[in-house]
């Protein structure tokens, strides 16, 4: 199986699935659970359960599968799947299917196609995204979920022989960020029901948006329009320098900017928008580096309905 040559990792740490030379880059801090390595059959999905099966595709040749646990990571496995989704594209990769857990088929979509159980993968049946892909004869199979703490990601290669499956080996280091998103503003809403806000520029300490163009809410704004029912909260977040009141305080005021300009600028009616702010309280990353605070700060839009 050839995977990628060049790909882009979660963070700096890399746990990688070496063959030969190449390499697929799993998220920091990622420990191998379990794996089962055999020649044989696999189903790889290509839709939704039915109401009585989960189509798919019967892959023959060696099968490898593991199970992955990424420490710290609860809010990352929409970020994980992306993650090795853009990974299998830069590849050669054609996907054949990806949904999120309603989409899928909830229950039954997971339980036909989900191989480990916990704890070595833990599945919240509400909350899981999966895709597969195919080049030439190599399958490629993920399923991401998470705990209250950790990410959990499944993976599953069907290829031609055991020569061309993975070998696994994993590297400690000291994980920075998450990259962000590349998916259009409505798939990550509708994906995992909320978005940040790139662009969005605050004087220090204040709450004023600067002037100019913000793509991210001209496309927010364009969402919002679409539908006139789809209702959006915008939740403010900051740095953990400063007391947490002060801290939710000022969370609270940029969101309120924020809506103010969707309604000012563009038309948005202020009955498809609130505004809240958390403070410091759920970072995208570690507050020690100047890199980790500039991510941290930041508004998010979390989609209420999709009626």
């Amino acid at each position: 199986m050839i995977l990628p040559r060049r790909l882009i990792a979660l963070a700096c740490l890399v746990a990688a699935l070496p063959v030969g030379a190449r390499a697929l880059d799993l998220p920091a801090g990622a420990t191998l659970q379990v794996e089962i390595s055999e020649n044989g059959q696999a189903e790889i999905a290509t839709s939704r359960f039915d109401g009585g099966v989960v189509p798919a595709i019967t892959a023959s040749g060696h099968v490898s599968r593991q199970a992955w646990r990424s420490p710290g990571q609860a809010e990352a496995s929409y970020q994980i799947l992306t993650s090795l989704r853009d990974q299998l594209r830069e590849d050669g990769f054609q996907f054949l299917y990806q949904c999120q857990a309603v989409s899928c088929g909830g229950f039954d979509f997971r339980f036909q196609i989900g191989h480990f159980q916990a704890p070595d993968m833990f599945v919240d049946l509400g909350d899981y995204h999966f895709l597969s892909a195919r080049k030439g004869e190599t399958f490629a199979q993920v399923l991401v979920s998470q705990s209250a703490q950790d990410a959990f990601f499944e993976l599953t290669f069907v290829t031609p022989s055991k020569e061309d499956a993975p070998v696994l080996s994993t590297t400690k280091a000291t994980p920075t960020s998450l990259p962000q998103s590349t998916d259009p503003l409505e798939v990550q809403l509708a994906a995992i029901g909320r978005v940040v806000l790139s662009g969005l520029t605050f004087d220090t300490g204040s709450a004023n948006l600067a002037e100019g163009e913000v793509p991210a809410l001209a496309e927010l704004a364009a969402f919002l329009t679409e539908d006139p029912e789809r209702r959006i909260v915008l939740v403010g977040h900051t740095d953990a320098e400063g007391s947490l009141e002060g801290n939710v305080a000022l969370s609270r005021k940029r969101a309120a900017s924020v809506m103010q300009r969707l309604i000012n600028r563009y038309g948005i009616d202020a009955s498809q928008l609130s505004a809240d702010g958390v403070g410091y309280l759920a970072p995208l990353a570690g507050n020690i580096t100047a890199e980790g605070r500039e991510l941290n700060r930041r508004v998010e839009a979390v989609l209420l309905n999709t009626d």
